[in-house]
């Protein structure tokens, strides 16, 4: 948006290097994307280019200053973005470069001296074709990012569904529940962008991110069918199960889906409808995994441990249905409790959480140590068991005598990290060199 716009703009990879060469560029905005777990770091980096004589405004957008806004508060920020911010980051680039006083932009919070202006949020970008094509350019300078051949694209935002642990159900009500939560680019946009980054970078596999890809079957048959034609390559994309029928799955295999990621949860139904509200029942997890089966295209499920007042058995329970199904990739994380959804507000209502719970002690999705559970060290010792157990069953019971009897520990990790770094080989269908290369990359915020 800025590029697109006149303004000159670059990314940093947050390494040592980094450092050096923003100074350098000297830019009047230093911006930082955060999620939830990352802002420790955002802060650190922020004091850190300071200390060292930066003079920028510091801006953090993101998922994590979206739902706790109060991060602003913090003096080393001088705003946090609201939500989407394709023209909040316009809007206040134009007051820079005016000379006028940016406090009224919608979307952002400011830090003026202390004193904390909130403005409100503007409406939903209802036209997604009218943004700019993601600037890939940015990633040049990093050859691991530019020479990635397996490319990431969103053709969509928005969830209309109301699971009690993800932020969806959050973000509808700070909008005012808009009835076009859920928008979509046209198909024609969509090949329009692979097209163009297939001629600048070259591109092995797509990987589509949206939260759910096969929801309008009208709008899948057109993309799909222009997909075979003009782009060609393996494919993977997310969906729910239970919209996930004969027809569309042939479709997905017609042109080229390798890879189908889908949410279990939990595999015990109770706390899969009660507890996280994912309206999904056991036979419609059995009968999708029989028709990927059928059409021979992999899958992967995610799958929660350390729900509220889980025992032992459910955890089991989860890990078994997917052995049951056959999962190609089953990734294992620990539940984790973000204040403001639902799920957290069960979690304190039963006393499981300190009313004082502070979010910034979370870490990352594969770490829970502060549910007051009486089992939870058994959960943790099944999570990291869950990967390796889920692909080979004749190791169960050795693993339930080790989780039940045994702390966890440093051999337990390394059991669940190496299981995990095996997933990502199958998964990402690249080289081991490059698999290898990305773990490095981005082990320090995979496990915290």
């Amino acid at each position: 948006m800025l590029t697109k716009h006149g303004f000159l703009s670059k990314v940093f990879v947050a390494e040592e290097p980094a450092y050096r060469d923003v100074l350098e560029f000297s830019p009047d905005i230093v911006s930082y994307s955060c999620i939830t777990g990352e802002q420790k770091w955002v802060l650190s980096s922020i004091r850190k280019l300071k200390d060292l004589g930066s003079r920028a405004f510091f801006v953090v957008g993101g998922p994590h200053p979206t739902y706790f806004p109060s991060m602003v508060e913090n003096p080393l920020i001088n705003a946090v973005c609201i939500g989407e911010g394709e023209y909040a980051a316009l809007d206040l680039a134009i007051a820079f470069e005016a000379g006028e006083d940016p406090y009224r932009i919608k979307n952002l919070y400011f830090n003026v001296g202390g004193e904390i202006v909130r403005n409100e949020v503007r409406p939903l970008i209802e036209d997604l074709d009218s943004l700019p094509f993601p600037d890939r350019s940015y990633y040049d300078r990093y050859r691991f990012l530019a020479s990635n051949p397996y490319k990431t694209f969103i053709t969509s935002r928005g969830c209309p569904f109301q699971c009690t642990f993800c932020f969806n159900h959050v973000l509808q009500r700070m909008y005012g529940n808009a009835s076009r939560y859920v928008r979509r680019r046209s198909p024609a946009q969509v090949i329009e962008e692979l097209k163009e980054v297939n001629a600048k970078w070259g591109i092995r596999e797509v990987r589509f991110s949206d939260d759910h890809f096969v929801l309008n079957v009208e709008w899948l048959r057109e993309l799909v069918s222009l997909y075979k034609k003009e782009v060609g390559v393996p494919y993977s994309i997310n969906a729910r199960v239970d919209v996930l029928d004969e027809e569309k799955i042939a479709l997905l295999k017609e042109t080229g889906c390798r890879l189908v990621c889908f949410g279990i949860e939990s595999g015990r139904e109770l706390l899969r409808n009660m507890v996280l509200k994912k309206r999904i029942s056991d036979e419609q997890i059995f009968q999708a995994a029989r028709l990927l089966k059928k059409y021979k295209i992999k899958f992967l499920s995610s799958n929660i441990i350390g729900l509220p007042n889980e025992k032992a058995e459910d955890a089991w329970q989860t890990i078994e249905m997917n052995q049951k199904i056959g999962t190609d990739l089953p990734w294992f994380s620990m539940m984790q409790y973000y204040p403001g959804t639902e799920i957290y507000d069960t979690a304190i209502r039963e006393g499981l959480l300190d009313a004082d719970y502070d979010v910034d002690k979370m870490g990352s999705y594969f770490r829970n140590e502060y549910l007051k559970q009486g089992n939870m060290n058994e959960l943790r010792n099944i999570h990291s068991f869950s990967i390796l157990v889920s692909r080979f069953r004749f190791l169960e019971p050795l693993a339930k005598i080790l989780a039940r009897k045994v702390r966890p520990n440093r051999l337990f990790q390394i059991i669940f990290k190496l299981s995990y770094l095996h997933l990502t080989f199958r998964r990402s269908n690249m080289g081991v060199l490059r698999v290898l290369h990305g773990w490095t990359f981005y082990r320090s915020r995979i496990f915290g």
